[in-house]
């Protein structure tokens, strides 16, 4: 069996005082959250963060996946275990609901740069339903928003921001 090459950078760089965008995708790229239920529950587990040390600036849960925008609010918040607390609590709940193995395995991340807009990393997030054609306006997507700002009130972002994994090679 091959194995997929490393994608993580070393265990320092997610400790600490740092903004990161996270995708999470559900196994097997299920699409599974178009029930408000569910993703109100999900939206709730994303204190897993908070309690780890992190603000969610912004959130967008897509059918298949979720982006999360998180900043380390202290100089010793651990990503992993923030996203494993947020994976974990998150599966227990909705087995409730019928649903197993939620998750994929593992994650992409991707830590902002000195140079990236962070406002513009927030509204890629916001952006997301639309560029996906499934809402015209990212106001009207019901499963995005933020525990620290009133984002339907941010403006567009002038800056594009493109994770690191879907920049061309």
């Amino acid at each position: 069996m091959q194995k997929h090459p490393r994608h993580r950078l070393a265990r320092p760089y997610y400790l600490g005082p740092r903004s990161y965008f996270l995708t999470i995708c559900t196994s097997q790229r299920r699409k599974l959250f178009h029930d408000q239920r569910l993703v109100e529950l999900l939206v709730n587990e994303l204190a897993q963060f908070r309690s780890q040390g992190f603000s969610i600036y912004a959130y967008c849960f897509m059918p298949d996946h979720c982006h999360v925008l998180a900043v380390a609010m202290t100089d010793t918040p651990d990503l992993a275990k923030a996203v494993r607390a947020f994976k974990g609590a998150s599966a227990a709940h909705v087995r409730a609901l019928g649903i197993r193995n939620l998750w994929q395995r593992d994650y992409y991340d991707h830590i902002l740069r000195s140079g990236e807009s962070f406002d513009a990393a927030a509204a890629y997030i916001f952006e997301n339903p639309v560029r996906s054609e499934l809402a015209s306006d990212a106001h009207d997507w019901p499963f995005s928003g933020s525990f620290v700002v009133d984002w339907k009130k941010l403006g567009n972002a002038s800056a594009t921001f493109v994770p690191q994994w879907k920049r061309p090679l």
